[in-house]
């Protein structure tokens, strides 16, 4: 069975990077190393987790050096806003717990967390988009009087939302990433296609009488592509 990798994150040029580290009992001597575009530190088992980031620390020259090999820093969003991503690992807790500062979207992890970041973000837009969505779709519905089967919220790979001929709705939890009038010209969308599954003229006035605005709203979500 392979060693289990886990996350933290150093300072690097003023940016916080985040790398995995895991310990090795083939390994001899502490490695340092990029695999899959990422930052490994690789800790033999008889040398502490505290030796292994002092010996990181004293190669942030070369970890810099090589700071083109990572990632590109990545966007996030969080209801229309850019927010940043923080790890922070707590020796004496048990449960991950999310907070929000500053457009600052803050995970405090157990100390042997296997997530990183981008992990965890992608994560917490899944549990708050089950709440959301299926919220204010019901709320959407009810209000132009729409009868909706069933609400669900998924990852799919290439569109925003579906309806079925059945009456389901399911939407994207990328959404969250979008502001909320955009979220609602989605769940609209949809809601129209329990009357008009197509996109005929017939459609799109049905989506008109509810968001007369909505072709902005259909040109801002095709700037952020699946």
């Amino acid at each position: 069975m392979a060693d289990e990798f886990f996350s933290k994150t150093i300072e690097v040029n003023s940016k916080e990077l985040t790398y995995r580290y895991r310990f090795s009992r083939k390994a001899k001597y502490l490695q340092l190393r990029i695999s899959k575009q990422q930052l490994e530190l690789i800790i033999p088992h008889r040398i502490s987790f505290a030796e292994g980031e002092r010996f990181l620390t004293g190669k942030l020259d070369w970890v810099s050096s090589h700071a083109h090999l990572f990632h590109a820093a990545k966007k996030h969003y969080l209801f229309g806003k850019e927010i940043s991503l923080r790890l922070q690992q707590d020796l004496f807790l048990e449960k991950y717990r999310v907070s929000f500062q500053n457009d600052v979207l803050i995970f405090n992890v157990p100390q042997k967390n296997s997530y990183s970041a981008e992990e965890l973000y992608e994560k917490y837009l899944r549990h708050v988009a089950k709440k959301y969505l299926i919220q204010r779709g019901s709320e959407l519905s009810a209000k132009f009087g729409f009868s909706v089967k069933r609400f669900s919220v998924r990852g799919q790979k290439t569109r925003w939302g579906s309806c079925s001929r059945r009456g389901n709705i399911s939407l994207n939890y990328n959404l969250l990433k979008f502001r909320k009038e955009v979220i609602d010209y989605v769940i609209v969308h949809e809601l129209c296609h329990l009357r008009q599954l197509n996109h005929s003229r017939k459609f799109w006035n049905e989506v008109a009488q509810i968001l007369p605005l909505y072709k902005s709203l259909k040109k801002e979500l095709k700037k952020l592509s699946l």
